[in-house]
């Protein structure tokens, strides 16, 4: 399954939509001013990635887990390096970076913003595409990025979108990874709904 320049624009320009209106939510629960954009995306099975993959083979991973289902079927994850994510917790929070008591911070502070940012870039997704996605719970884990990326089977790979995630918090400058990943037939409702997004006349400008 191949995508197309301007398909990848349009993905990308619509995550963007998913995490400004992520970060706008986040501003309003927080009170504190937050950027987020979206500069990098790539898209590919797991071997094409593998680049990306080897650069974080032994990095210890916080993530927050949101799987859906509905006209498109997947996980969606919001990946920090452990470290990152305690200062990004640090940040919101204001806490000290206390050992005792971090642990279990990070795990629901985190949760919590995974849960608004994935759900805000699914929905931005479902609702400019006109597709129905439902969601499961959220979920905290601390992992590997190859406990992350598993195929469901050896016939059925997964297709990964890696889309680099850049946190602005005041004077914090933090960057975290967001990963779709959809089964083959799955990536094809996708990119088909995409197309039909690029050449409406009704949606954002895409730039090519």
């Amino acid at each position: 399954m191949q995508i197309s320049p301007e398909q990848q624009d349009a993905l990308q320009e619509l995550l963007n939509i998913g995490v400004g209106r992520a970060a706008g939510s986040l501003n309003q629960m927080l009170e504190k001013p937050i950027r987020m954009h979206i500069p990098f995306l790539q898209i590919g099975k797991m071997e094409e990635l593998s680049q990306e993959v080897q650069t974080m083979k032994d990095t210890t991973l916080s993530s927050v887990q949101l799987p859906f289902k509905g006209s498109f079927s997947g996980s969606s994850c919001l990946l920090f390096p452990t470290e990152s994510a305690t200062s990004l917790v640090v940040a919101l929070t204001g806490e000290s970076e206390d050992p005792d008591t971090m642990d279990s911070l990070r795990e629901s502070t985190l949760t919590e913003i995974g849960n608004i940012v994935l759900n805000g870039i699914m929905g931005s997704l479902a609702n400019v595409l006109n597709h129905r996605i439902v969601y499961s719970v959220p979920f905290y884990q601390e992992t590997s990025i190859q406990g992350l990326i598993q195929p469901k089977s050896s016939d059925t790979p997964e297709i990964i979108i890696w889309a680099q995630t850049q946190f602005t918090i005041e004077e914090y400058d933090l960057t975290g990874d967001i990963m779709l990943m959809f089964g083959v037939p799955d990536l094809g409702l996708l990119i088909n709904a995409i197309n039909d997004f690029v050449h409406s006349t009704t949606g954002p400008h895409v730039s090519t």
